[in-house]
């Protein structure tokens, strides 16, 4: 078995981003005999399980110089983990948990990140103008109709990444289906497999202005 530091170099991390990245696996091991964050801790398992899935959706956004939200963020990742590989990166972290939301501030101090990352306890429903950044990150807290139900009353946003696997044509075909449709529209998506074999899809959607949705429902 290789280990976390073999993994990612053979990914193509290295300097700071490496040695962040593996201070933050040791924060999350450590923070994780104290409060569930989750289960996927040993090396395979975290590369596999969030450390590809950031490196996915860096190659799907690019290099961009615009803050994201990294939506129930939990133990930090996409958000803190993303921040730590890619000194190039801005973040606001956002968990409705206390005891969530003090760990992500201590890792944020710990890792040296201060000024790139900001914490946010509480509901991603109480942000509002500059507080809400102009793209939306999030990792298995919910379907898209719940998520868009969250972010609908911000304008201020315009982009929502959302980590998927094999079912996501559903939960997609629903919401095509449902109160919202014509509302978001699949802008790109980035599929990729595990090393174990497990498919995953990372979707970018971007909201439908306003007077587009009108005159496409006068067509």
């Amino acid at each position: 078995m290789r280990n976390l530091k073999e993994r990612l170099s053979a990914a193509g991390v290295e300097g700071e981003g490496l040695e962040r990245a593996l201070a933050y696996w040791e924060l999350l091991r450590d923070e994780n005999t104290r409060q569930n964050l989750t289960r996927l801790l040993e090396p395979e398992a975290f590369f596999s399980g969030h450390a590809l899935d950031v490196l996915k959706l860096r190659e799907l956004r690019g290099v961009c110089g615009e803050p994201c939200l990294d939506l129930g963020s939990g133990g930090g990742v996409p958000g803190l983990l993303s921040a730590a590989l890619y000194g190039d990166e801005s973040w606001v972290l956002v968990d409705s948990e206390l005891r969530k939301a003090e760990f992500l501030s201590r890792a944020v101090r710990e890792l040296g990140l201060e000024g790139r990352v900001q914490v946010v306890h509480g509901r991603v429903e109480g942000l509002s103008g500059d507080a809400m950044p102009p793209s939306v990150a999030s990792k298995a807290v919910g379907p898209v109709e719940k998520l868009y139900g969250w972010l609908r009353g911000s304008s201020t946003w315009n982009s929502l990444y959302l980590f998927k696997g094999p079912k996501w044509e559903e939960e997609w075909s629903a919401f095509s289906a449902g109160p919202h449709r014509g509302e978001l529209k699949v802008s790109a998506e980035r599929r990729y497999e595990t090393p174990e074999g497990a498919r995953r899809v990372i979707i970018h959607l971007e909201r439908v202005p306003r007077e587009t949705k009108k005159l496409g429902k006068r067509g």
